[in-house]
C-alpha cells in the first residue's frame, strides 16, 4: 500500500512538472522549460538529466538499483521526462530565427533523447515494470514512430526485439534480431546466442500462437536449422 501510495504520489508531481514545461514550451521559454524538468529529476531522484542523457545506458540503469533491484518503475518515469526533453529541443529546432547550426543541434539533441528514453521504457517494460502507469506500451510506439529512419543502438534493438515478443509480435521481433546480426558490424558472439535461445523459445509454442504472430512454425524450423548449419560450418 505505502509503495503504490509513493509512486501515485510521484506521478501526481511528475505531471505537474511535465504541464508547466509545456506551457513554457509553448511560450517558447525553452531553457525555463528544461529547468523545470531538470528539477523535478532532481527531486525525485537526486539526479539530473544532463547525467542522464551523458553517461553510458546502462550505468544510468545501474543508478536505479535499490537493493539489487532496478526500480524499473522509476526507470520509466525518467524516460519520461527525458522524453518530454526531447520535445522541448524538438520545438527549439523549429524557432525562426536560429541559425542553421543552432537547428541542428537540438535536432540532434531531441533525437539522442528520444533514443534514451525508449531505451529506458523498453527496458522497463521487459523487466515488469507497470504498464498502466504512464501507458508505457503507447509512449513505446509513440516515440518509435517519431524516430523512423534512424538505425537503434544495438542494446536498444535487442530490448525492442524483447519486447515485441513479450507483444506476441514475434515476426517483428525475428526482424529485430535480424538487424542486429546483419545490419551491423563487429557485434559481439552473445546476439547470436540471444537469437538462438529466441528460436527455442518460439518452437515450445502452439501453432496458433506462431501463426498468430506472424511467425509461421516452417519459418522457426527453417531459422534453426540455419543456424544449426552455421555452427557446424565452423
Amino acid at each position: 500500500m505505502f509503495r503504490k501510495d509513493y509512486l501515485v504520489r510521484m506521478m501526481e508531481e511528475m505531471t505537474e512538472a511535465i504541464g508547466k514545461a509545456f506551457t513554457l514550451r509553448q511560450q517558447r521559454k525553452h531553457t525555463e522549460a528544461l529547468s523545470e524538468l531538470d528539477e523535478m529529476m532532481r527531486r525525485q531522484f537526486g539526479m539530473n538529466l544532463s547525467l542522464l542523457n551523458s553517461l553510458p545506458a546502462e550505468d544510468v540503469i545501474d543508478m536505479f538499483r535499490f537493493r539489487g533491484v532496478i526500480e524499473v518503475d522509476n526507470l520509466q518515469q525518467a524516460a519520461r521526462l527525458i522524453e518530454e526533453e526531447a520535445y522541448i529541443y524538438q520545438e527549439k529546432a523549429r524557432v525562426e530565427g536560429i541559425d542553421d547550426q543552432e537547428k541542428m543541434d537540438a535536432q540532434d539533441a531531441a533525437l539522442v533523447r528520444l533514443m534514451r528514453a525508449l531505451h529506458f521504457y523498453l527496458y522497463a517494460l521487459n523487466h515488469g515494470a507497470n504498464r498502466e502507469l504512464l501507458q508505457a506500451p503507447e509512449r513505446v510506439e509513440g516515440v518509435i514512430e517519431q524516430i523512423q529512419g534512424y538505425e537503434l543502438p544495438a542494446r536498444t534493438e535487442k530490448q525492442l526485439a524483447l519486447y515485441r515478443e513479450q507483444q506476441g509480435r514475434y515476426d517483428a521481433a525475428e526482424n529485430g534480431w535480424y538487424r542486429l546480426l546483419h545490419l551491423g558490424v563487429d557485434y559481439p558472439v552473445q546476439y547470436e546466442e540471444d537469437v538462438r535461445a529466441f528460436y527455442q523459445r518460439l518452437i515450445n509454442l502452439t501453432d496458433e500462437q506462431l501463426e498468430r504472430g506472424g511467425l509461421p512454425r516452417d519459418e522457426v524450423e527453417e531459422a534453426i536449422a540455419q543456424i544449426k548449419a552455421r555452427e557446424t560450418q565452423r
